[in-house]
């Protein structure tokens, strides 16, 4: 680990649907990065509904037994993984709310590598791992880069988001901006990403995207063929429904 001056307070959201499989993976990648933050740390794992033995595999787990000071468990019902990191992120008290997917796809121990080139984070910036960065080292399929590929042109096409990469699970939000944007989440959905960076650029956030490390882990849902026309017509949705509502709240309060 590079040298710090100070970590910040940090809370990690993240979600868990019939992960049983892959909850070894998940506690092996947090075990390391307990023993590297050296300051206030508390993990949220948000099981959404599973219908396999995720929220039993998680409970007794010798990592959470070890750690349990620190790690929580939630659980609801089914929503998406969104609404999975909506309820995490609104009980976050942590300075900086970081969220990942269950897959380690991307480790934490990355954040230590954004922390010694940005020496301290921005009160005003939501960081994002982009797999399309040129410092970024990534390991995936030929076909998940075709339709990450599909996704973000669309988002270009619907909304004013430049960003190469929304759909990164691992981003890091000042945690009064992570309440405030996920509040009123709409999207509990995969395309939840796009509704909340949509809300950080109308609220004039700086959006910033960083290098990673990213290893494409089997299970995917995604069908490159089959789920375009539903990615088109969700992020249509998403980009009508938010800029209304931000207009109409406008509206409201010159009135």
């Amino acid at each position: 680990m590079n040298a710090i001056s100070s970590l910040p307070r940090l809370s990690l959201i993240i979600p868990c649907y019939n992960e049983a499989t892959r909850v070894d993976l998940m506690y092996a990648g947090l075990a390391a990065f307990i023993k590297e933050w050296n300051a206030f740390l508390e993990i949220i794992i948000v099981d959404d509904g599973s219908n396999d033995a995720t929220a039993e595999v998680l409970q007794h787990h010798p990592v959470y037994v070890a750690h349990a000071d620190c790690i929580r468990i939630l659980h609801q019902e089914n929503t998406g993984k969104g609404g999975a990191l909506k309820y995490g992120c609104l009980l976050a008290k942590g300075d900086f709310v970081l969220t990942l997917d269950a897959d380690m796809a991307t480790h934490p121990k990355e954040l230590l590598n954004w922390l010694a080139t940005e020496n301290n984070f921005n009160a005003n910036t939501i960081y994002i791992g982009s797999r399309e960065h040129a410092q970024s080292t990534i390991f995936q399929r030929s076909n998940r880069k075709t339709v990450g590929h599909i996704f973000n042109f669309i988002v270009k096409l619907l909304t004013p988001l430049s960003i190469k990469d929304t759909q990164c699970g691992f981003k890091l939000y000042p945690v009064k901006w992570a309440s405030t944007i996920f509040k009123d989440l709409q999207t509990n959905g995969w395309a939840h990403d796009v509704e909340i960076l949509y809300k950080a650029h109308l609220f004039g956030l700086q959006i910033k995207e960083m290098p990673i490390e990213w290893h494409a882990i089997e299970g995917s849902k995604i069908n490159v063929f089959t789920d375009g026309a539903k990615m088109f017509f969700e992020v249509l949705r998403i980009s009508t429904q938010i800029k209304w509502s931000f207009n109409n709240k406008k509206i409201r309060k010159c009135n």
